[in-house]
């Protein structure tokens, strides 16, 4: 069971709309969707009554709202308790996207390693919306990650520094020498092309949903997706082996462009994406996070 489904579920009780819900927990709303029904499956009852417009909770919904506040806070006082008698280790944590854990943080170690001394960095990688939720819970010291204004609200907090260092695009792209494999014409003069994609709920998926597969310029192609997950290496890996195209980050998948390894199709859109990183106000952060923090401000000056 995971408490985000418990925070989930209060604050559509609260809202009264799955809709609105899904924005205040920065989530899509179909991810929301099924979040709540994991968490009715995992308690084996319904907490939503679906069949009335506005959705209301169910009798057994109302009467869990007490109890799951209530649980909800003693979880958080634990773990408030234990890490004050915890004696904090010396690392470092960032969160970011499993992408840029492979295209960035390489480099980024190599520039911050001789200011750690004794201390060590963890990298926890995964998607968006976890990361985020972990850098904001404080279970990180550093976000780094993919940003739009519309996706990312939750990170426009005053207690935030935030700094932009670079952009990246999701390029669509296929195996040198497998286009006739991946893509068709068809007897309507439609392009069908078979495609690797990720969840639509995810990060990645949204933005290819918004600015490519359901981009209205678009004509006569049509994408049939053939594998679908939510770990970019594994998008890549099944790029790499001629399984379809897909959009990827143009920084993963620099080396094999230029090694003619995968070829881009010009006929299909780009989207552009802005990389930030993120840590908590310098009073609130240890030496070795405001020392990186520095070093990070000389490197991408604004």
């Amino acid at each position: 069971m995971d408490t985000k489904w418990l925070e989930d579920f209060l604050a559509l009780a609260e809202e009264g709309s799955f809709t609105k819900a899904a924005e205040k927990r920065y989530v899509t709303q179909p991810a929301f969707s099924r979040r709540i029904r994991t968490l009715e499956d995992w308690l084996g009852a319904d907490l939503i009554d679906r069949n009335v417009y506005p959705i209301r909770l169910t009798l057994i919904g109302q009467e869990s709202l007490d109890p799951l506040r209530q649980l909800l806070s003693d979880i958080d006082d634990l773990r408030t308790n234990i890490q004050a008698r915890q004696v904090r280790s010396h690392t470092a944590v960032l969160s970011t996207q499993a992408s840029l854990s492979v295209s960035f943080c390489p480099r980024w170690f190599s520039d911050i390693q001789h200011l750690l001394g004794e201390d060590n960095i963890r990298v926890v990688a995964g998607d968006l919306y976890d990361c985020v939720d972990q850098f904001l819970a404080g279970h990180s010291d550093m976000l780094l990650c993919y940003a739009l204004a519309e996706i990312t609200p939750s990170l426009n907090r005053g207690d935030l520094r935030r700094m932009q260092i670079g952009y990246d695009r999701l390029v669509p792209v296929y195996k040198y020498g497998a286009e006739t494999s991946i893509s068709s014409k068809g007897t309507d003069d439609i392009t069908h092309y078979k495609t690797v994609n990720f969840p639509s709920e995810s990060f990645f998926g949204q933005l290819i949903q918004t600015h490519c597969i359901g981009n209205s310029e678009l004509k006569a192609v049509n994408f049939h997706t053939v594998f679908e997950t939510a770990l970019s290496e594994s998008v890549h890996a099944h790029v790499l082996a001629g399984a379809g195209m897909a959009w990827l980050p143009e920084s993963l998948v620099q080396n094999d462009l230029v090694a003619e390894r995968l070829m881009c199709l010009t006929n299909l859109p780009s989207v552009e994406m802005e990389i930030i990183f993120l840590a908590k106000a310098a009073n609130s952060c240890s030496p070795v996070i405001n020392d990186i923090w520095q070093l990070m401000q000389t490197k991408y000056p604004r």
